[in-house]
């Protein structure tokens, strides 16, 4: 059985979705007001057009599946893909490189009709080619009635350094609050009202806000900070959804930088939001390099714990 990849109702994670002149469906996590946002420089508009993210979501009674796709462009060579089967252990799968496509041909585990969750390749541009269902009678895509928890951030929350998908935090944490979710964030990013005004339009429950290493990084002042902040929460915040200010994460290759100066000026920025809920990043992860892949990226662990920990806080915060 091979299924039409221009029905919008398989995808998850998208705000566009539309039929390529070729057939082939043209997908983005993002608006195009946010992909004109992160145009600034190649590097940025690659990493906005990875399908960070991105999952296909839909019911079969398949004894297998084969799903192609094209390269394009890459952030970093991560093309791993997680496939979740409903009551199954999450399975990570590298595909095979043929005649110019990356290529997967697995069994599913389980028998009868389940929900099947394909995590698409997050540090990538893709085309999707085709997706077949070997042995199938059945075959529908599943109505969303889940709330949608919208991540805007930088490289952290994008999950720049996990080995796949579905061990980046943002990911694992949707999954623990059993929310459907759109990953927006970039790496390199910084805060920047302008997302959050573009973001404000987009369709979600709760928005979890996630900048500062970068800010710090590339010093751009505690004035410019304070001014983006407050412009991202006045924009989230004018929907009447939930906020979440996630702040940033301890930084092993901190140096002689002012981290906590910037981490100060969104916690009293924030003061000012009462709809606002604050969770600290120093409170999330320790600074052991046994949480790091490098000297400021979270691994799969410091992922997980970070997920463990936000999942905690906000499950408390909505009691």
């Amino acid at each position: 059985m091979q299924i039409d990849l221009n029905n919008c109702a398989l995808y998850r994670g998208l705000s566009q979705c539309q039929a390529g002149s070729d057939g082939l469906p043209q997908l983005s996590r993002m608006s195009a007001k946010l992909a004109q946002l992160y145009d600034y420089s190649e590097a940025a508009a690659i990493r906005a057009a990875c399908a960070s993210g991105v999952r296909l979501l839909f019911e079969t009674d398949a004894a297998s599946l084969e799903l192609a796709w094209r390269n394009l462009r890459l952030a970093r060579e991560v093309d791993a893909c997680d496939i979740e089967v409903a009551g199954e252990s999450m399975l990570t799968v590298e595909p095979e490189e043929l005649d110019g496509l990356s290529r997967l041909s697995l069994p599913l585990p389980g028998k009868g009709r389940r929900q099947v969750t394909i995590y698409l390749p997050h540090l990538l541009e893709l085309q999707l080619e085709y997706l077949r269902l070997e042995a199938a009678t059945q075959f529908k895509t599943v109505e969303e009635k889940r709330p949608r928890l919208l991540l805007s951030g930088d490289s952290i929350l994008q999950g720049m350094t996990t080995s796949s998908p579905a061990k980046a935090y943002g990911t694992a944490l949707a999954r623990a609050l059993n929310m459907d979710y759109l990953n927006i964030a970039v790496g390199g990013a910084l805060m920047n009202g302008a997302v959050a005004r573009a973001a404000a339009e987009l369709d979600w429950d709760m928005a979890l806000l996630a900048f500062g290493v970068n800010d710090c990084s590339q010093q751009i002042g505690l004035q410019r900070e304070k001014e983006e902040t407050e412009a991202s929460l006045q924009a989230l915040c004018s929907t009447g959804r939930k906020v979440l200010l996630f702040t940033p994460l301890p930084w092993p290759g901190e140096g002689d930088k002012n981290l906590q100066e910037y981490i100060d000026c969104q916690l009293e920025v924030a003061s000012r939001f009462p709809a606002v809920t604050v969770l600290q990043g120093y409170h999330a992860l320790g600074i052991e390099q046994e949480n790091f892949i490098d000297s400021c990226h979270p691994n799969d662990l410091g992922n997980q714990r970070i997920a463990e920990y936000l999942a905690a806080k906000v499950k408390a915060s909505m009691a």
